[in-house]
């Protein structure tokens, strides 16, 4: 495959954390592995990335100071736009076009279509090609979000109308839409014939063939050899929702008073700040360890030394990576079936508890810290293999889909 193909976004993936940049990165390996050349341009919110985290070729989000809230909640629908009023952010990204001189643009989500549609323009007579790459389908999501945070109606229905028609236009325009599950490939097959729909599912990466065998410090001093459960997450609203929902609301009673929880990534900081968690806040503490800052080495060692994972996921479209991630690694497993959305292949999964409310799920966490280690079978292991990138990638089809 020969391409030069520029993808658009609203973060950065020189530091890839969460879910969203790691599926970004793997396409770029992707891509990379077939012999096409990758480039990634976002508009970026700085008050989330700065530093090491932003490329070359990414452009900061305009946040007037009295927009600071609203960014966070649509600051994706607002980068698509900034070039409109703002003469640089276009001049630097038709830069970008110019130097890379790209035959295809992808984009990451559709937010970016606006200025995506107005660099297919300028680009005249040669025609390039467009894929969309979703995550999940947008406006739903974006609708429960900005509920969750008291959004007034009127502005609501106007943000999610316009992240409908973006969308259903972008779908209209685009060579191939690539998405995550069945449901959400449904969905596009609506503005599309299905051979130009492909589902590649969320995958993690394979575990190095000599992986280090690090201690973390915290979780030693923290658990002292106990078994414990973990969950990992972004600051992302819904992860937040999840957790406070099935385990923090009402007490986190389920555990003895002793550590038995790892809560860890950006989402840990809004959790010990929730509303929630604070009603019970010494309680809680005795029960839960919260490790907010962790580089890839320490949440490896963590999920080695966790006796089990939790993917408390209530609401969000598309497809959890978590969850990829969590049955990759082949522990005691408690999550929902939103959880398992993109995975039903192994909802019979060994190790695997399926609990949909909140009684269930905290029985289960008590239950699983009883049980011994788990250990697959063969044929479970086997099954697995489909969770890992390179073979999510091979088995869907999008190598024929972008042959020309």
């Amino acid at each position: 495959m020969s391409a030069r193909i520029l993808a658009l976004g609203t973060y950065p993936i020189a530091r890839p954390i969460h879910g969203g940049q790691r599926r970004v990165a793997a396409f770029k390996q992707f891509y990379e592995s077939r012999g096409a050349e990758y480039f990634h341009a976002c508009i970026y919110n700085a008050a989330h990335y700065s530093g090491s985290d932003v490329g070359v070729d990414d452009w900061p989000l305009i946040v007037p100071p009295s927009d600071t809230g609203l960014a966070n909640l649509i600051g994706d629908l607002m980068s698509g736009h900034q070039f409109e009023a703002d003469e640089p952010t276009l001049r630097h990204f038709v830069g970008v076009l110019e130097r890379i001189n790209p035959d295809t643009l992808q984009l990451e989500q559709p937010f970016m279509w606006p200025l995506a549609k107005r660099l297919r323009q300028i680009s005249g007579s040669r025609k390039l090609r467009l894929i969309y790459s979703s995550q999940n389908v947008e406006t739903p999501l974006k609708r429960e979000i900005l509920v969750s945070h008291g959004v007034p109606s009127q502005l609501r229905g106007k943000v999610c109308a316009e992240i409908e028609e973006l969308e259903a236009e972008l779908c209209r325009e685009a060579d191939l839409i690539v998405c995550v599950s069945l449901d959400d490939r449904a969905h596009y097959c609506r503005f599309k014939p299905p051979a130009d729909v492909v589902i590649v599912p969320n995958g993690v990466d394979r575990p190095p063939e000599r992986p280090q065998h690090r201690t973390n410090d915290a979780v030693q001093r923290a658990f002292a050899g106990r078994r414990f459960v973990m969950t990992v997450g972004s600051a992302y609203p819904p992860n937040v929702d999840g957790i406070c929902h099935y385990l923090v609301k009402g007490g986190i009673f389920c555990v003895p008073p002793a550590k038995s929880i790892a809560i860890c990534g950006g989402v840990a900081q809004h959790v010990i700040r929730h509303p929630e968690y604070q009603q019970y806040v010494t309680a809680n503490s005795v029960r839960v360890e919260f490790l907010p800052d962790i580089d890839d080495a320490d949440l490896w060692a963590i999920k080695q030394s966790c006796h089990g994972v939790l993917l408390p996921i209530r609401s969000g479209g598309g497809s959890n990576l978590k969850t990829a991630e969590a049955l990759a690694l082949g522990k005691w497993t408690i999550g929902t079936v939103v959880a398992l959305r993109g995975y039903e292949s192994l909802a019979g999964a060994e190790g695997l508890i399926i609990a949909n409310d909140r009684s269930s799920f905290r029985h289960a966490i008590r239950d699983v810290l009883l049980r011994p280690p788990l250990q697959l079978t063969e044929r479970d292991r086997i099954a697995r293999e489909a969770l890992f990138w390179d073979r999510c990638f091979a088995d869907s089809g999008v190598s024929q889909a972008l042959e020309p």
